[in-house]
């Protein structure tokens, strides 16, 4: 038995040295490779792809991502999945998806895009977008699933037992809220505002009190970002008339608060401020961000944010306090509630999708897999810290679920660099609970963090459960607000006065089917909430 080892230790010194001799060995084979063919322990490399992605967001205005050598983000979802990564991106509105259509319409679809949840109808109808059954699943997909619901996922859908449409993950908590310049009512001796009379009254003073002391009328009580095109929920006339946000639910029925017949109110009130010369008479061509600029540029007191948190956050230098301070030392823009109403908003619901083209689903549905398993990364522990809070070690630091901010590097590297990691971070909204750590940012001082509390208190009602609500077949939802958001217009443009109001309402619910949609979302809701009244989740 001895010899027999002995000469089975030999026979096999004697193939290693003879492979060795060949140059056969380990180090000098291809990463994932044995002897030049693909290990059974470390799987060859996928062969690298070129992705082309459209991203948008709310807090995307005004970024710029740095320079590859200091964009980590993209280094790292590269070198990663081995793809080509290409983002176009854009702050959230009409000209993003202007823009967006136009790539589509010149046959150049990106391989993944998020989308309104109006448009992406469209998009689907239009068979632009891909069913994507196949892709999204608990299994394949697992951290997407810690943001999302597979009951959300399914009642999102616009036909049942179709998956064309993931949901972006949302914000659950909403933290809109009006903002006021405080300095300017301490200056004017002023009182904050509690009904929608004493607010006509403090923007007056605001207009012509001369609130920034430079003995010029040169300030305007609010304004707002209209995009030429719409009456943005930033007015407080809509919440004045009885109108919670998009929609209510009364009496077991759908209620389209843009065009019930009492928005007459809505556009009787809108009108009156702009006659009284309180608002920046700019409003209805501004472009998000253009109103927050004027608000940074001392121009205006008072403004509305229908999510953004960090509006008026000392802490973040790129937040409209932190612009006007650095103009004025003295500013201080608080949160406010300014009207005697019991609700103020409601809760969150998805409302923006992720969509992945069927050329590319079509054509390279390698191309869908590797984008989808960048999206399940980014959705996870690893992905969310690096969008969010930057490289470990440097930006931040992690023990157990306590994330440390270091500020002096994040500062500098992100938030001073215009809050690039923001264009990653659209994936998920900025709430670490969701995957069980908790934040330490030594920037949130007390000022911000009385802020954060009383937005965050602001009273709501609960939002509806995710119900893709869908119209008749053969209509277009996004056709019928186009023509709601024309008539509002020129209500106040060209009328000034809502008196005429009626007559619009009836063309929209006659002519452009309004009564059709609105009776079949009420039929859509009754039908998916089968166990429970509609009015239960007001």
């Amino acid at each position: 038995m001895k010899k027999m080892l002995l000469l089975a230790l030999a026979t096999m010194f004697a193939l290693t040295a003879c492979s060795n001799a060949n140059g056969n060995n380990k180090e000098t084979n291809a990463p994932g490779t044995t002897n030049g063919t693909p290990s059974e322990t470390e799987p060859a490399k996928p062969a690298k792809l070129s992705l082309n992605w459209s991203i948008t967001g709310v807090n995307l205005a005004n970024v710029t991502l740095p320079s590859a050598d200091k964009d980590f983000v993209k280094k790292a979802i590269e070198e990663k999945f081995n793809v080509d990564l290409k983002l176009d991106y854009m702050v959230a509105g009409k000209e993003y998806h202007d823009k967006l259509n136009a790539t589509l319409a010149g046959g150049s679809a990106p391989d993944l895009f998020i989308s309104g949840g109006a448009e992406s109808q469209k998009y689907i109808s239009d068979g632009i977008a891909s069913d994507l059954g196949a892709f999204i699943t608990k299994e394949t997909m697992p951290n997407y699933f810690k943001w999302v619901t597979q009951e959300e996922v399914d009642a999102f859908q616009l036909q049942q037992g179709k998956f064309f449409r993931a949901i972006l993950p949302f914000q659950r908590n909403t933290y809109a809220s009006w903002y006021i310049r405080q300095d300017w009512l301490d200056k004017l001796g002023l009182k904050s505002p509690k009904n929608f009379e004493e607010l006509t009254d403090v923007l007056t003073q605001f207009t012509i009190g001369d609130p920034d002391g430079n003995k010029k009328q040169d300030t305007y009580g609010f304004t707002a970002a209209g995009s030429g095109q719409s009456l943005p929920f930033d007015f407080p006339q809509w919440l004045n008339n009885g109108f919670v946000a998009d929609f209510m639910i009364v009496d077991n029925s759908y209620v389209d608060n843009r065009t019930d017949l009492n928005v007459e109110g809505v556009l009787d009130q809108v009108v009156e401020w702009n006659k009284a010369g309180i608002v920046d008479p700019d409003w209805f061509l501004n472009k998000t961000p253009a109103h927050f600029d004027k608000a940074s540029q001392g121009k205006v007191g008072m403004i509305f944010s229908p999510g953004d948190k960090t509006i008026a956050l000392e802490s973040v230098v790129t937040s409209v306090q932190s612009r006007t301070k650095a103009l004025n030392p003295d500013a201080n823009w608080q949160p406010i509630y300014p009207l005697d109403k019991p609700v103020m908003w409601k809760y969150s619901i998805p409302e923006n999708t992720i969509l992945i083209s069927k050329t590319t689903a079509d054509k390279n549905p390698e191309k869908v897999t590797r984008s989808l398993e960048i999206l399940n990364w980014l959705t996870g522990e690893e992905g969310f810290l690096l969008t969010h809070y930057g490289q470990e070690g440097k930006h931040y630091s992690k023990e157990g679920n306590k994330v440390t901010l270091n500020v002096e590097a994040f500062e500098s590297d992100i938030a001073k660099a215009g809050n690039w990691l923001n264009v990653y971070a659209a994936f998920t909204p900025d709430e670490p609970n969701v995957l069980g750590f908790e934040l330490i940012d030594s920037r949130i001082s007390e000022h911000d963090s009385a802020i954060l509390k009383t937005i965050e208190g602001f009273p709501k009602h609960n939002a509806l459960p995710p119900v893709s609500l869908v119209p008749p077949e053969g209509i277009n939802i996004g056709d019928f607000r186009k023509e709601m958001s024309k008539f509002h217009a020129k209500a106040i443009l060209e009328d000034k006065s809502g008196k005429n109001w009626p007559k619009y309402r009836e063309e929209l619910m006659t002519k452009f089917k309004g009564k059709e949609i609105f009776t079949e979302y009420t039929k859509q809701l009754n039908s998916v909430l089968k166990d429970k009244k509609l009015n239960d989740f007001q």
